[in-house]
């Protein structure tokens, strides 16, 4: 654990001797199977989570159902939006769907808040992550309003060939639709389109990319 906290958490070297103790000594550890799902929002807080193994995905939802993807976390990635209830004024609603089969460390809120309370290295990392997540999320929301669906797709392509390192992406149209926030019809007519293109070849449950420059200026 102990080597786990000192990679993650860059105010690790900051922190006093009982302070280190107590992180090492109070973070759990949990296993997570794919597909599993959480809800952070409300009274509802789990405190900071680090993926020690995994992948997961943050998302909102709306009324009616549909589901946009916010951001990814893979190994190593601390999500701070998991213990948002500790923040005054911070009052959000956000779920995280485990991807693949993870390992998923959690500093208790109560732990951290007192840390990051004694410690101005431990505040001033919580305030750059949450001013970094926050600029991540007006981003695409930025792109969701002003950019087509089209363009978006692509870029999602692109962001699920980085996470995989394969051209050959394992993901259904309905993965995609949700990340996009948009019918699944509408990605469906746009791959074709993008196949004619010969940009990628679509087949069941497979999206084989052929040609990245070419996805990169759609």
């Amino acid at each position: 654990m102990k080597e786990l906290l000192e990679q993650t958490l860059p105010f690790w070297p900051d922190l006093k001797k009982e302070e280190q103790d107590l992180l090492i000594h109070r973070v759990s550890e949990s296993f997570l199977e794919k597909g599993s799902m959480l809800h952070y929002g409300g009274k509802q807080c789990a405190g900071v989570q680090i993926i020690k193994e995994g992948q997961a995905r943050v998302f909102i939802t709306s009324p009616s159902g549909g589901e946009i993807t916010l951001f990814r976390l893979v190994d190593g990635d601390v999500s701070i939006l998991s213990a948002a209830c500790m923040m005054r004024g911070l009052d959000i609603e956000l779920d995280m769907e485990v991807e693949t089969d993870s390992v998923i460390c959690t500093i208790p809120k109560q732990v951290y808040k007192e840390i990051s309370e004694n410690n101005v290295k431990v505040k001033d990392y919580t305030m750059e992550l949450l001013s970094e997540k926050f600029s991540d999320i007006m981003w695409l929301f930025n792109q969701y309003v002003f950019s087509n669906v089209a363009s978006r797709l692509a870029d999602t392509l692109l962001e699920h060939r980085a996470l995989s390192g394969s051209d050959r992406l394992k993901i259904t149209h309905d993965a995609l639709a949700r990340d996009l926030g948009t019918a699944r019809e509408v990605v469906t007519r746009l791959l074709k389109q993008f196949q004619k293109d010969g940009i990628v070849k679509v087949s069941r449950g497979i999206i084989e990319i052929l040609d990245v420059k070419k996805l990169g200026k759609v």
